[in-house]
């Protein structure tokens, strides 16, 4: 192929059935400001029962250049018509829609220039409107130009309908299986692509795809079920075990068999059939549970999870009633020896026996912080701000200033005083009426009774109420009125070891937001130069 024929990107397009919508379809792409001269459509029919394909004809007829058309037999596998148009892809990148679907019209420019700019292997494009999809929100929050598949809401959005780079798929010979069962077939592709990617990127600073509401059919529980093993033996092949595998796993086990072991099982009428249900995702759980991907579940579904792998139907049923309820009181916290425990149903309950780790938050509570004021006075580094977890009172407190240097681990910690503020809340309006701090970090003199030793010290918070504690990183959260641009060394004391220096401290933000303070040993600067400024507020 001359490197002229090659096109930036190929949208391979599904049409079955959409003759009411495969026209507006292929004019969102026909008008995309990338340019006809950079994209290429490959439009397969997979056996259309309507006057879709003789639409779909005439308009590649318009476009010869443009528009490759094809069909395939009636009753074939949706896999099968997505596996013909990747057969014919031309392009650098390719996008898989379905017939109903539209892009906005420079969305293929910005994915292609996410893509190229950051040399990523997927882009996922936000969505116009979530509702009526299963894209998690949380993946287009911002657009990202790097982002780890195990630490992300990534591998939650398993649909085709992203940007791929077509080497990444040649190179791995990754197809749609066409063995997989009804919506399947998607998710194990994107899965594979994601796995092989060393990239994935995401563009959600506007939307770029107008997607069809309804284009994952739905499922029977049962067919749920046989949908959520296929899943799960396919992540097994694509990860060896391990966190990463559990990560995968986890998914599954919330979007695909939790659904499936939930409101719409207690819907089948038939007691022999919802019986034969359970027993039917009790064998698909215990083939695949593991410690680690149950750890990862929302708590609610992870003890559903343990009492059906328990053949505890009676008591899913009644978890299944507690997690549909709506005006059911928030579960209270247990805080026993720093862990912090969820009460949930059956939590410490002697006759079912399910472990306390089950139940155990400890890992999940959330610290919401903001740094107010930054102010030097001589030696004396203050800090004012708020810190408190969303899940816990303010009571108990004993939250501390932390100093530590990286590489040797070397840490200096101060106490911090309490300042009530009434008006303090947490994001569901509840009170943290304790949670307000000011702290004055001496430089001078440690716990140890020797001033901080030279070196970068990163300034953390040890957040601490009711006897649980988290760390967390001063400075990215800050408020407006503190500025942590680059000040002047300040002189902290002269230095112990030799009577011709002293030791400064300057502050200073890093690349990530986060406060530091650097600690150097030099000569005095002759009088009238010596950089002390009083009481500087940042």
């Amino acid at each position: 192929m001359h490197p002229a024929d090659i096109r930036d990107v190929t949208v391979a397009v599904r049409v079955s059935n959409h003759a009411t919508t495969v026209e507006a379809c292929l004019d969102s792409l026909l008008t995309q400001s990338i340019g006809k001269n950079r994209l290429e459509v490959v439009a397969i029919d997979d056996g259309s029962s309507d006057h879709g394909p003789a639409l779909l004809a005439k308009i590649a007829s318009a476009h010869p250049d443009l528009i490759k058309a094809g069909r395939q037999p009636i009753g074939v596998r949706p896999a099968a018509a997505r596996n013909m148009a990747l057969s014919q892809v031309s392009g650098r990148y390719v996008i898989f829609l379905e017939g109903s679907d539209r892009l906005h019209a420079d969305a293929l420019e910005r994915l292609v220039d996410m893509a190229d700019a950051q040399e990523a292997d997927v882009v996922a494009g936000q969505p116009e409107s979530l509702a009526g999809t299963s894209e998690p929100a949380a993946l287009y929050r911002r657009s990202r130009v790097s982002m780890s598949l195990y630490d992300s809401r990534a591998y939650w959005s398993l649909s085709a309908n992203k940007l791929f780079r077509t080497d990444l798929l040649r190179r791995n010979a990754l197809e749609f299986p066409l063995d997989a069962p009804a919506g399947a077939d998607e998710m194990a592709f994107t899965a594979a692509a994601y796995v092989a990617a060393d990239n994935i990127a995401v563009v959600a600073d506007a939307p770029c795809l107008i997607l069809d509401p309804v284009r994952t059919p739905a499922l029977s529980p049962v067919e749920r079920i046989g949908l959520a093993d296929y899943m799960m033996r396919w992540a097994a092949s694509l990860r060896p075990a391990g966190p990463q595998r559990d990560y995968l796993l986890a998914r599954h086990l919330e979007l695909d068999l939790g659904p499936a072991t939930g409101a719409s099982l207690i819907g089948i009428r038939s007691r022999d059939e919802r019986e034969r249900t359970c027993w039917a995702a009790r064998d698909v759980l215990n083939a695949h549970l593991t410690h680690g991907s149950i750890a990862l579940l929302p708590k609610p579904l992870a003890v559903r999870l343990a009492l059906l792998s328990a053949g505890r139907f009676s008591e899913m049923a009644h978890m299944i009633a507690y997690e549909t309820d709506k005006d059911r009181t928030p579960p209270r916290k247990t805080v026993e020896n720093g862990r912090v425990f969820t009460t949930l149903p059956f939590f410490r309950d002697a006759e079912v026996g399910l472990p306390d780790e089950l139940f155990e938050i400890t890992d999940r509570m959330t610290v919401s912080q903001q740094l107010t004021r930054v102010q030097w006075t001589d030696s004396i580094l203050g800090l004012d701000g708020f810190a408190f977890f969303e899940q816990l009172s303010t009571r108990d407190r004993a939250t501390e200033v932390v100093l530590r240097e990286p590489d040797s681990g070397d840490e200096h910690r101060f106490s911090v005083t309490a300042r009530r503020d009434e008006k303090l809340l947490n994001t569901k309006g509840k009170p943290r009426a304790m949670g307000r701090y000011s702290a004055r970090v001496n430089l001078r003199q440690t716990t140890s009774g020797w001033p901080v030793a030279p070196g970068v010290w990163d300034i953390y918070l040890a957040v601490s109420f009711e006897g649980v504690t988290k760390e967390v990183r001063l400075g990215r959260e800050r408020s407006e009125n503190v500025d942590l641009t680059s000040r002047a060394p300040v002189r902290i004391a002269p230095s112990p070891t030799s009577a011709q220096h002293e030791l400064v401290a300057t502050l200073f933000c890093s690349e990530t937001g986060h406060l530091g303070v650097e600690v150097a040993e030099r000569r005095p600067l002759p009088k009238g130069n010596n950089s002390s400024p009083e009481e500087p507020t940042w």
